[in-house]
């Protein structure tokens, strides 16, 4: 790496940071032997500058003599320059400039910030340094732990440490810090209320592993949460059986666990002795009387007789603990008392509390945790941490988790590396959520950031969701996590009655019913429940029309502009572009059919958006009441009367009492598309909006609107969506897709592409797919996607954000260029020699200045 610096920079390539010229500073270039009057003007300006700082003495500045060297990391994109420097600290900030602290220092001309990491006494370096300019603030805000972490994030992902510490470190809010830390009145502990867990098997024994809070005996598990239940009141009280101060029963001694073993084996050989001196055994054994001695196959204790053999529990990730595993009310049958008497008798232990942390997916997932949590802990012994509190408030929050002010915190995608102190449990809930995705570099995901964080500080982990992704599956196949699933009488009693639209009944029934966006079944269902309750409409489009086609050959309308999908946003709107939002007026197809010009100029409908269906509803169902849950306004609850709620996937609001029913419309469009994820991704959003359903028990029904012999209907049908986990984790095994291996994506301009290609010595099991033309620009990132001339910005076209441009003369844009995607996959055990080989590719192209980017992503969430 250093020797390509050597060649590729100007300079000595040493860690001074002012004599190597690395980044691009301002130069007046001499054009055809005579300046510019405007750059004649900068000249001056500048000369006059350093005339005025030469002019001014300075007072000289002294190191400090201890520790006199900080090793500073700075803010630069730059992969090449993903390292520490040594700077000097001077005498008057070396009570201030402490590990941890936001400085400000001179880079190449430039005042850049940074975090100081470390304090050493001697330094490698052999050329001049540079003294600290500024210690920004003296609050040490980069932790150790983060430190480490974000670190092992930047060599996961293939990206630096300044980008991962941007996303680690909030924004500095200097009127928050002046705010002193208020000291909230909380009430006693109250005691941990372990019975929503009862229902799962293992799920007592995990809230009792966390409440003892040892290393060896913290569990991690995988859950698989019922339909219509809390999802948050049981997280939450996992968090406070973490979080709180418990007094539970320590393990039994060897010789106590020996006595109780040596009672029971007594025990059980007076009973056996019992029936064998009976007159009549088998009148004994038919009498009502005596005890059924057999388990109980509802004790949600046992093991799931459902599950196959390799899900059993693995006592290595938990340990039963035998002292107080049942208690004498919940103890099987025909068990004796005196079995658990030597384990009551030990003393208790009081344990301190440890630190918990739980991310969810959006707001409204935010809010319900919130309210669980302050119903179970009672307020003041948490704190949330999400970008909607604003600028102040959290970084007021954040400050609170730094001191260690509280123990349990909350928060959505950017508080998965808030410094929690003590860290003893880790919580995601529905890890299959798209939101959970990083979208700016390294792009980490919260799943992995959270798993790296239980695995480096031995923490309890816990990765949640109504479905269970592939991922999840693999921990669970790897033994490194268990599962914490629902008896299948227990899930067949909670789930609501699902049917499909292209049952064999309802062909013969209605033939036409297959290919209608709403058959007889879901209007007869609708119908129905509305006498109930009200009925969720999931739509997977949002808008109005988001997709047109020509009437005439079906092929898609794209804009005469930018080639960009046209949309309709009413029913009395003109199309328009949905990337540059140009009207389609006088819009003609282009397509050629047999030789001859298509030519057509109306459009049909491909996809039908919420606006569309809520529209048609209101029409059909004149008397009920029609409330719409999307885009801009998504609500969170609706009551229990009667209406018909439509909502896009992720914004199905909560029913008082649950809905009556669910019709899941369109679901073709989820299973057709282009993303290897499509089938799982389509089961998560069903599962997600049927939980809201009541029981089958209670009249819920859901209908949904796919082909009845798939996979993901087939998982929804019978709730079940480990099996269909499993069967995924099978087939991206066959395939060479995450997460049995490590893909990395490479997306840029052709060029570009190639260089990075060329570049990386990958190792020898490595295959590269690709490169292939993406669509682009997207209509997510156009914004990025512009330049301003005006400002003398160059944006960047993969969303990188903007770079300063050198001062040379206006040339004539280029027609952007398509962008290509390349695909590099390895085995699962080489990801870490495949991020290695990737960061240095990015490392040369770095020093070399090479003009485009190449976006780097690991593992993406969508690949197709």
């Amino acid at each position: 790496m250093e020797a390509l610096e050597q060649e590729n920079t100007e300079g000595r390539p040493d860690d001074k940071p002012t004599e190597v010229p690395l980044l691009d500073a301002p130069v007046a270039e001499a054009q055809d032997g005579a300046g510019t009057a405007e750059d004649s003007r900068q000249a001056a300006r500048r000369t006059a500058r350093q005339s005025a700082r030469q002019a001014k003495p300075k007072a000289p500045r002294e190191p400090s003599a201890e520790l006199p060297y900080a090793q500073v990391v700075l803010a630069l994109e730059l992969s090449h320059l993903d390292r520490a420097f040594d700077y000097l600290v001077p005498t008057e900030l070396d009570a201030e400039a402490q590990p941890g602290v936001r400085v400000r220092v001179r880079f190449a001309g430039q005042l850049v910030d940074g975090f100081v990491i470390g304090r050493a006494a001697e330094s490698d370096f052999a050329g001049r340094f540079e003294f600290l300019q500024k210690v920004v603030s003296p609050l040490p805000v980069l932790t150790p732990e983060i430190l480490e972490l974000a670190r092992t994030v930047a060599d996961r992902y293939a990206g630096t440490l300044a980008d991962v510490l941007r996303l680690a470190v909030p924004p500095r809010h200097a009127s928050a810090e002046k705010v002193p830390a208020k000291a909230t009145e909380r009430g006693p502990d109250k005691a941990v209320d372990g019975a929503p867990w009862g229902v799962y098997g293992g799920g007592r024994e995990f809230i009792k592993a966390l409440q003892r809070k040892t290393a060896p005996k913290l569990p991690r598990a995988v859950w698989t949460c019922l339909p219509a239940t809390d999802w948050a009141t049981a997280l939450a009280t996992a968090m406070h059986a973490v979080a709180t101060d418990a007094v539970v029963s320590p393990d039994p001694e060897p010789a106590q666990a020996q006595a109780a073993q040596t009672q029971a084996a007594q025990a059980q050989a007076t009973a056996q002795e019992e029936v064998e001196t009976a007159e009549d055994p088998e009148a004994i054994a038919d009498d009502p009387a005596i005890p059924d001695l057999e388990p109980d196959p509802t004790d949600p204790a046992l093991p799931d007789p459902d599950l196959p053999t390799d899900y059993d529990i693995d006592p290595e990730n938990l340990r039963d603990l035998d002292a107080d595993r049942y208690s004498a009310a919940e103890s099987e049958p025909g068990a004796k008392p005196a079995q658990a008497a030597p384990i009551a008798a030990a003393s208790s232990l009081h344990i301190p509390a440890r630190g918990a942390l739980a991310i969810v997916p959006d707001h409204r997932d935010l809010a319900r945790l919130d309210a669980a949590l302050t119903e179970i802990a009672g307020p003041g012994h948490h704190v949330v941490l999400s970008e909607e509190l604003g600028p102040a408030k959290r970084y007021q929050n954040w400050l609170a988790v730094l001191r260690g002010d509280v123990k349990m915190v909350i928060g959505t995608r950017s508080a998965m590396f808030a410094p929690v102190a003590d860290l003893g449990f880790v919580a995601i809930w529905d890890d299959g959520d798209d939101l959970h995705a990083e979208p700016r570099a390294p792009y980490p995901h919260v799943r992995e950031v959270l798993l790296l964080r239980a695995h480096a500080t031995g923490a309890a982990a816990l990765i949640g969701g109504y479905t269970c992704t592939a991922e999840g599956a693999q921990l669970v196949e790897s033994r490194w996590a268990y599962p914490l699933t629902a008896f299948r009488s227990t899930v067949r009693a909670k789930s609501p009655l699902i049917r499909t639209s292209g049952e064999e009944l309802e062909k013969e029934r209605d033939p036409s019913a297959a290919a209608a966006r709403l058959p007889n079944l879901a209007w007869r269902t609708a119908r129905a429940a509305l006498n109930d309750g009200p009925v969720l409409i999931q739509v997977p489009r949002g808008g109005y029309a988001p997709s047109l086609a020509c009437i005439r050959c079906r092929k898609s309308a794209r804009c005469i502009h930018c080639h960009g999908p046209l949309e309709l946003t009413s029913g009395h709107a003109m199309a328009c572009c949905l990337w540059c939002g140009r009207p389609a007026g006088g819009w003609h197809c282009d397509n050629v059919i047999n030789d001859r010009p298509c030519g057509g100029d109306r459009f049909r409908m491909l996809t039908i958006g919420v606006q569309r269906t809520a529209e048609e509803l209101g029409r059909a169902f004149a008397n009920a009441k029609v409330i719409s849950s999307a885009q801009d306004t998504v609500l969170s609850q609706v009551s229990d009367k009667p209406a018909l709620v439509v909502a896009t996937p992720g914004a199905e609001p909560v029913a008082d009492g649950g809905y009556a029913a669910a019709l899941l419309l369109d679901g073709w469009s989820l299973l057709a598309r282009r993303d290897l994820r499509a089938g799982e991704e389509a089961l998560r959003r069903w599962l997600n909006a049927a939980a809201l359903v009541r029981p089958g028990g209670e009249g819920g029904k859901v209908v949904i609107m796919a082909e009845p012999g798939l996979a993901p209907v087939q998982a929804l049908v019978r709730w079940d969506p480990v099996w269909h986990a499993r069967r995924e984790l099978t087939d991206r095994g066959e395939l060479h897709y995450p997460p049995l291996a490590r893909v990395a994506e490479l997306t840029g301009t052709p060029a570009a592409v190639a260089e990075e290609l060329s570049l990386l010595r990958l190792p020898e099991m490595a295959e590269v797919l690709g490169p292939v033309a993406v669509d682009a620009p997207r209509s997510d990132d156009r914004a990025a996607q512009k330049s301003d001339a005006r400002s003398g910005k160059k944006a960047d076209p993969l969303g990188r954000g903007e770079r300063a441009d050198k001062s040379k003369p206006p040339i004539e844009e280029r027609p952007r260029e398509q962008l290509h995607r390349a695909l590099v996959r390895v085995p699962r055990r080489l990801g870490g020699d495949l991020a290695a080989a990737v960061r240095e590719a990015q490392g040369v192209r770095s020093a070399r200045k090479s003009e485009d980017w190449v976006r780097v992503r690991i593992d993406p969430v969508q690949i197709g």
